[in-house]
């Protein structure tokens, strides 16, 4: 069968069909095959975009979370330094006394108690038992300048009763409690006991 005796729909058919099949070959054995690859890639790409969005969001906080940290950190040593070390204590306790009898107080008593661990497990709370009596006024004044010591002092369980003799003198109980930082070593002993 000669060329030229082709119909010029055959010729065309036989012209068309090697590269149809040529491009059969190619798609089965390269392209489909990559294809595959392509979306297996474009998959893993929108994860590690995600994940890199993710870790861009942590980093963009990074720097606002460390600021955050050193601002509790100067709030934590403020704090501390507003506990007295346990030296310290019996000075800071004196000195309350020293403000009572300055102002005119008269101490009938002043008992400390037994140093506390505090529910934080950070801190002894170290209380004091004080029974004084003195006029009202006074009173005002000792406690205002007792919130003047650069210490934390909580006053609990106070009570005030008139005089008997002189109805504008008050006899006042309280307990003062301050508190010192437990060292790390006794800290460490108080969980292990705790455990």
């Amino acid at each position: 069968m000669d060329w030229e005796d082709l119909s010029k729909t055959k010729r065309i058919s036989l012209m068309i069909l090697p590269c149809l099949f040529i491009f059969a070959l190619f798609s089965s054995f390269y392209l489909l095959p990559n294809i595959e690859n392509i979306d297996k890639l474009k998959k893993e790409r929108d994860s590690l975009k995600e994940e890199i969005d993710k870790a861009n969001m942590i980093v963009n906080r990074y720097e606002e979370l460390k600021a955050l940290n050193e601002q509790l950190q100067r709030k934590m040593e403020l704090l501390k330094s507003l506990l007295p070390r346990e030296t310290e204590v019996s000075d800071v306790l004196k000195k309350i006394s020293e403000i009572g009898l300055q102002k005119g107080l008269v101490i009938s008593s002043w008992k400390p108690k037994e140093k506390k661990i505090h529910l934080s497990n950070e801190v002894y709370e170290i209380p004091v038992e004080v029974t004084m009596h003195g006029r009202y006024h006074i009173l005002g004044t000792f406690f205002a300048d007792i919130t003047k010591i650069e210490r934390i002092i909580n006053v609990k369980k106070m009570e005030i009763k008139k005089g008997e003799k002189d109805p504008t003198m008050l006899n006042i109980s309280l307990t003062a409690v301050t508190y010192s930082l437990i060292p790390e070593e006794e800290k460490k002993k108080i969980q292990k006991a705790q455990k």
